[in-house]
């Protein structure tokens, strides 16, 4: 039978690794959440993220290389967010139009209780931000 001290240490030992490890999740998952809140503010910074990933494996760009193209891709990221915003604005008139329409009609369908649901459904939707978003361009990782 084993004595009191042992079985002491024993659990000792036991509650440091449980807590450990629970310190350790939560601090990773802490970490992976505020990487994940910077990347996903912007649409356009997560895309141009991406595009830097994908130009740095198939390239076999080193350290370096990938720092330059980042700066290259910051130097025009704004000036590209903003033409982009521009051509969606000027080819999204006819999609908005149809969009409308297709609201109206639906909101023919429904009850007046659901006309509200669904009024408040289509605010909720033009409230969001446009995409590409008005972050920050490409921020590096920590």
């Amino acid at each position: 039978m084993m004595d009191r001290a042992k079985l002491k240490g024993y659990g000792a030992l036991l509650l440091v690794l449980v807590l450990g490890m629970l310190l350790g999740g939560a601090g990773s998952r802490a970490l992976l959440q505020r990487r994940y809140a910077r990347l996903f503010r912007d649409r356009f910074a997560v895309f141009e993220h991406r595009r830097l990933g994908a130009l740095s494996r198939r390239l076999d760009l080193n350290d370096a290389q990938e720092d330059s193209v980042r700066a290259v891709m910051s130097k025009y990221g704004q000036q590209r967010r903003q033409l982009t915003r521009e051509i969606m604005d000027r080819c999204g008139a006819p999609l908005r139009v149809q969009k409308a329409q297709m609201d109206g009609e639906i909101r023919t369908l429904l009850k007046p209780d659901q006309q509200a649901r669904y009024d408040a459904l289509i605010r909720d939707s033009n409230s969001r931000p446009p995409s590409p978003g008005d972050g920050a361009p490409l921020d590096p990782l920590p």
